[in-house]
């Protein structure tokens, strides 16, 4: 048997809300072997994303009991109630004592005697308070610390939502870089320390340079206006140049005034006469069942395209002679002085984005990520941000950062969500393809029992906060005894040929139960067409079916024949048999059958395969 890479036993957590602490996980024993991709499955609600996080130490919760070890190491921390007690007793008499000395200070305003002792006393009693919580929190801050290590270097995780997890401000390249940098896997520097700097003090001039280079008429452009602006003002001749641009100002003045008169006058007119005519008004432009909305009219002449491009760039030429305007009219020494004001803010940013910059062989390393998780064109993604990014490239830029420092367990909470059909195809493989080159642990939470099928060589099921059953994959597919493993397969549509058509969509009955609803028994039972008082009085041990195969429920015998399972789950559901005359025989589900009638992911796999 395989070494374990992850393993949790006995979890409980609970989470502290208004209403009282609500209980999580109730006793969550899961384990993933090296070069394993487990799958994780249940409704929404069992407790698959909290255990994901509490395995890397980002649940908000508290932690009851439990233990979870990766390589035989405990990521759980949990120091004595009496240790706790005396860190937050300490934090807060320094957190007063600061504040005293404070109060401290205003009394020597007035007191200077009484306001040093004051101040003394108090920063002595600060100073103390601090070194014992200092030492009582070590463990502490030797256990974060090894938290931060763990996390993106041994154990990374792919979030739910790629969008949420990235962040907007940065390109991808910082963000992997970020990553790397972290945990010190980035390559060594091809340019020095002193060639940064130098390089970061001329970027300016490099800056226009460039700009010149890619952007010739515009730069030139912005250069030959403020230099003829400064020559205006040197040689005199500015206001006459500012009599001649202000002619359009002048124009616009002298036509729009007389029509706000006119409408003004219209109004007051209005107002004076009674409201008629001000009615009249709105009716005909504002009522969306006039016959200025009903009827087009007809244009006179047609705009060709090429004038309509250029109208569209007006607001941008008004605001740009809206500027050139007042640079003629602003005296010369108060121009400068904006000029160099800006030049002085600007330099120093862009020098430190400079020197901040990746060096080209942090930035070919990001690439060649990029290009190990098969997104196209990477030179030009590495300088995106977020928001260009389709779903799946999204996604893709999520899997490379969990993968850049090469962990040795991958947690991927439904990384498939909101993507399509082919696009996941594409996530699996790729998913796939890393466990295959590089021997990566796989912990795979999804709803899609397809993409389990496909992927998964082992599977946990897992409900209202509890693992209800774990075996290998042929086993819980074609073989499952718990259950709600059993309803849940069950709810798959299948197409059959020469078998009735079912009207109505098989289902589990009931939904998952609040976390703050308590059971001595089964949390299954309300839900199960088998339940009887011991499985509401009593919880259901774990029974071993066969070697590695687990199930939760005290009437195993009961689940051997799938079909009779699933026909009483019908019966309890609907009061009848949804799916009319069946087949007597078991039914045996094999996980290429669950992946093909679940979704599209198997047969495209098989395409990507090369297989078909």
């Amino acid at each position: 048997m395989s070494e374990d890479i992850l393993k949790i036993e006995g979890l409980r957590v609970h989470f502290d809300t208004l209403d009282g602490p609500v209980e999580a996980l109730h006793s969550v024993d899961l384990s993933v072997s090296k070069g394993q991709i487990m799958g994780l499955v249940g409704e929404s609600g069992c407790g698959k994303s909290v255990t994901s996080l509490v395995t890397i130490g980002l649940a908000t919760c508290d932690i009851d009991e439990g233990s979870v070890k990766y390589q035989g190491k405990e990521l759980i921390h949990n120091p004595s109630p009496e240790k706790q007690i005396v860190v937050k007793a300490a934090s807060r008499v320094t957190e007063l004592a600061t504040l005293a000395i404070i109060i401290g200070v205003v009394i020597t305003l007035f007191s200077p005697e009484t306001g040093v002792l004051f101040c003394n006393i108090f920063i002595l009693i600060g100073i103390v308070s601090w070194l014992i919580g200092y030492f009582m929190d070590k463990e502490t801050r030797d256990h974060t610390k090894f938290m931060r290590w763990v996390r993106g270097n041994e154990i990374s995780m792919i979030f739910q939502e790629p969008m949420t997890a990235l962040n907007p401000l940065y390109t991808v390249e910082k963000q992997v870089s970020e990553v790397m940098s972290e945990h010190d896997r980035l390559v060594d520097a091809e340019t020095s320390t002193m060639k940064r700097v130098g390089l970061a003090i001329v970027s300016p001039l490099r800056f226009i340079s460039k700009a010149l280079r890619t952007k010739p008429l515009q730069t030139s452009l912005i250069l030959m206006i403020v230099g003829a602006v400064i020559l205006s003002h040197l040689l005199g001749f500015a206001d006459t140049i500012l009599d001649i641009l202000a002619v359009p100002l002048v124009l616009l003045i002298q036509i729009t005034l007389p029509v706000i008169f006119i409408l003004v006058g219209i109004f007051a007119l209005a107002l004076l006469d009674g409201a008629g005519l001000l009615l009249l008004f709105f009716t005909f432009f504002l009522n969306p069942d006039s016959p200025r909305y009903v009827k087009e009219p007809t244009p006179i002449f047609t705009i060709p395209d090429s004038v309509k491009n250029y109208l569209s760039y007006s607001p941008l030429f008004f605001a740009s002679w809206i500027v050139i305007v007042i640079m003629f009219w602003m005296p010369l020494s108060a121009l400068l002085g904006i000029l160099v004001i800006c030049t002085l803010l600007a330099l120093p940013v862009m020098i430190m984005m400079d020197y901040l910059d990746l060096d080209p062989a942090h930035r070919r390393q990001v690439i060649s990520i990029l290009e190990d998780v098969r997104i196209p064109n990477p030179e030009a993604v590495v300088n995106m941000y977020p928001h260009e990014l389709s779903g799946g490239m999204r996604q893709r830029v999520m899997i490379a950062m969990m993968m850049a420092c090469e962990p040795k367990l991958l947690i991927a909470d439904e990384p498939t969500t909101a993507l399509d059909v082919t696009i996941q195809a594409q996530i699996l493989k790729l998913m796939k393809d890393l466990r295959d080159e590089k021997g990566t642990a796989i912990l795979l939470i999804t709803h899609d029992l397809g993409v389990v099928a496909e992927m998964c060589d082992a599977v946990t099921v897992m409900y209202a906060g509890e693992v209800v059953e774990t075996g290998s994959i042929e086993d819980v597919l074609s073989t499952p005894r718990m259950p709600y493993s059993i309803g849940l397969l069950h709810s798959i549509p299948r197409i059959e040929e020469d078998s009735n058509r079912r009207d109505v969509l098989p289902i589990i009955p009931g939904q998952v139960p609040d976390p703050n609803e308590h059971f001595d028994g089964c949390r299954f039972h309300p839900r199960c067409p088998f339940a009887d008082s011991i499985c509401v009085s009593t919880p259901p041990p774990m029974v071993e079916i066969k070697s590695g195969h687990l199930a939760a429920c005290h009437y195993v015998d009961k689940t051997v024949n799938v079909r009779q399972v699933q026909d009483a789950f019908d019966e309890f559901a609907f009061g009848y048999d949804v799916g009319g005359p069946q087949p007597k025989e078991p039914l045996i589900l094999t996980p290429a059958d669950v992946g093909f009638a679940l979704s599209g992911a198997h047969s495209t796999l098989r395409k990507l395969r090369g297989d078909d």
